[in-house]
């Protein structure tokens, strides 16, 4: 997870994330604005049922996450919450 790079949480002191305690936070970033190969990082650190858990539970998710989320981990877009809300932003 160290190895993710910095921009991903451009509101936030790096040195001071969590892992543990951020997770939800590290995991939806990496969705929205993370490349293929940090996406499979936080997979690889989190695992599947994680990610899926706070993909489809999230208030607000970009139109992007919820592509990712559903090319990596086999969720129909019905399933994101986010999906039925009015923050949905559109791609």
């Amino acid at each position: 997870i160290s190895q993710l790079p910095p921009h991903l949480f451009w509101d936030s002191d790096i040195s001071k994330l969590d892992y543990v305690e951020n997770y939800e936070k590290i995991i939806v970033r990496t969705f929205e604005l993370g490349d293929i190969e940090h996406i499979a990082t936080v997979l690889a650190y989190y695992g599947h049922q994680i990610c899926k858990e706070v993909l489809t539970q999230a208030h607000y998710l970009r139109e992007s996450a919820i592509i990712f989320g559903s090319a990596f981990l086999n969720i129909r877009k019905e399933e994101f919450q986010s999906s039925r809300g009015k923050q949905h932003h559109a791609i």
